[in-house]
């Protein structure tokens, strides 16, 4: 069976999502379950959001489940006239570390191919003062495809073609791995196998649930916007990755201690729903399933901060799979905290008291 979750893990990494193209990975996430429910319950919008429908005995009430599907990534923005390229950030990179990283173009011209974002020669820097050469903003940096010249470089790309770092999933020693894109195909592997084993128990849950794999999150939570204006779910758990603090160089006093290793992180503090919460802990606490917590003042940039407001307030939990190096070319997690929150999520989305806690 882990095999078989690796493989589902390793396929949502290499396939690219970033913000505005994550129609492949949507259509790849329906075909999945698809082999455990009707196709007629898994629906993609205009805005590649997927919803997964789960009819409940009580029809009145829903939990929407949410982890956004979109990765960061960068567009084409200029051609100059000897053939430089220029890019435009799709979301929030760390500049600093992009110099020499291996890229992927997803061309209208041409089928995707690597390329690479170009560095000065070490050797030409400046010993005394390094820091000089380092971007200070995305115009700073250019992308390499090989070719040189203008009319050479327009056979293959043109203005508005995505790029994103290099997917890359490694298995490092024990249950770590590495890649690009843990943000957020963690928390999308999360859903796909929690769905996965409601399905095979076979039995109603208390309420509707809405599984939603949300689009345009690192654009400023979008499409998770969008299906909750629709849907209108009476609470939303979101399923996210956190900052890990096991990591060189960050405090824990900054963010509150958050480990690989040591199980799924829940909040708690400002628009936490605590009865919803307090029923995870317990079964937490009963089936032995490892977590940890982080506090928020509900800006800590996930979906389930900006949902606490839409609809007049909405009641929210939010899941967080600690993450090294986070919005970086090469995120690092560990499988086991990826199963814990599996157990979790399918425990707390079964459980009889689900409708009660919900309405409190």
């Amino acid at each position: 069976m882990k095999n078989t979750e690796l493989k589902l893990l390793k396929s949502l990494i290499e396939l690219p999502s970033p913000s505005g193209m994550e129609r492949k990975l949507a259509h790849h996430i329906k075909n999945e379950l698809s082999n455990y429910m009707s196709k007629d319950k898994i629906i993609i919008d205009f805005h590649n959001n997927v919803a997964v429908l789960i009819g409940g005995k009580d029809k009145k009430k829903t939990v929407m489940i949410d982890a956004h599907l979109d990765t960061l990534g960068f567009l084409i923005c200029n051609i100059d006239k000897d053939g430089y390229i220029s890019l435009s950030p799709v979301g929030d990179y760390d500049l600093t570390i992009l110099r020499g990283r291996k890229v992927l173009v997803i061309s209208d011209k041409h089928r995707p191919f690597d390329a690479v974002i170009g560095t000065k020669h070490a050797h030409l820097i400046d010993d005394n003062n390094p820091e000089e050469q380092l971007p200070k903003k995305i115009s700073d940096l250019t992308l390499d495809i090989g070719v040189r010249t203008r009319s050479q470089v327009m056979k293959y790309i043109s203005i508005g073609d995505s790029v994103i770092i290099k997917p890359e999933f490694d298995n490092l020693l024990e249950e770590y791995y590495s890649g690009s894109g843990f943000d957020n195909k963690a928390g999308v592997f999360i859903l796909m196998e929690t769905i996965k084993q409601l399905k095979r128990r076979g039995e109603r849950p208390a309420v509707n649930l809405i599984f939603s794999f949300s689009s345009q999150e690192e654009l400023g939570w979008r499409g998770a916007r969008e299906l909750v204006r629709r849907y209108r779910p009476s609470l939303f758990v979101g399923v996210d990755v956190t900052c890990a603090t096991d990591i060189y160089e960050v405090e824990e006093r900054e963010v509150g201690r958050c480990d690989l290793d040591s199980g799924i992180m829940l909040n708690k503090g400002i628009n936490i729903h605590k009865p919803s919460l307090s029923l995870m802990q317990s079964l937490a606490r009963v089936n032995k399933i490892k977590v940890q917590y982080q506090a928020t003042a509900g800006d800590e940039g996930f979906n389930a901060d900006i949902i606490a407001n839409e609809n007049d307030g909405i009641r929210v939990l939010n899941m967080g799979v600690p993450c090294r190096n986070l919005h970086s070319p090469v995120e690092i997690v560990n499988f086991q905290d990826l199963v814990f929150g599996v157990r979790l999520l399918k425990s707390f989305l079964s459980s009889k008291k689900l409708g009660k806690v919900i309405n409190k």
